[in-house]
């Protein structure tokens, strides 16, 4: 009897690459980052743009943080327990960096900021569909974050000037990624305590 070991040995070298991919969308990694997103409108003098960043960042966590807690005990769907937060943050937070710099550019460069943007998001929900969810949750995780992204977009395009200087947020995001990328804060267990806790009835 021959054995097939090539999908084994492919799946081991790969996994050390999807585990480094899925690691840009922590939470450990995505809290500073949406910090330095909000000094760095703080920097351009944007108060609407802080006042929709922040708007957007307590959506995004919050709705993903109640359905993580109601799933637990009451999934709608028997593959739905966890909406993707990897998913869901880093859909909103790489998507704003996106989107700030699509609205400073021009012709091929936008084009060009917004696939490599929209790939690395996808390119994570990926790697969370392949390691730890299903596609029902990575789906509502992206939904949630499109929707933050959404909010934060329609008041910061709006609102914000042309010529602004792109550099200090992503050499702070840059640094920000250098030092954390790898640095777990985990919340699941937090959340999963306090649906214990709260012992929520089904209807």
């Amino acid at each position: 009897m021959v054995v097939d070991v090539a999908p084994l040995i492919e799946r081991v070298s790969v996994m050390p690459w999807l585990k480094a991919l899925t690691e840009f969308g922590d939470l450990g990694v995505l809290m500073p980052l949406a910090t330095v997103m909000l000094i760095w409108l703080l920097l351009i003098h944007s108060p609407r743009g802080m006042a929709w960043w922040t708007i957007a960042v307590v959506f995004c966590t919050g709705l993903t943080a109640v359905f993580k807690v109601f799933f637990y005990t009451c999934p709608p769907t028997p593959d739905l327990h966890s909406p993707s937060g990897h998913t869901s943050f880093s859909t909103l937070v790489y998507g704003a960096m996106t989107l700030v710099t699509a609205r400073q550019t021009r012709g091929l460069q936008r084009i060009v900021a917004i696939i490599v943007g929209a790939c690395f998001v996808l390119a994570i929900a990926a790697s969370r569909l392949l390691l730890a969810h299903n596609a029902s949750e990575v789906g509502l995780g992206l939904a949630i974050g499109i929707a933050a992204l959404i909010l934060f977009g329609q008041g910061y395009w709006r609102h914000s000037k042309m010529q602004i200087w792109l550099s200090p947020l992503f050499a702070a995001g840059g640094a920000v990624l250098l030092v954390l990328h790898g640095r777990e804060l985990d919340a699941e267990q937090l959340l999963g305590g306090i649906a214990r806790y709260l012992q929520i009835d089904c209807p």
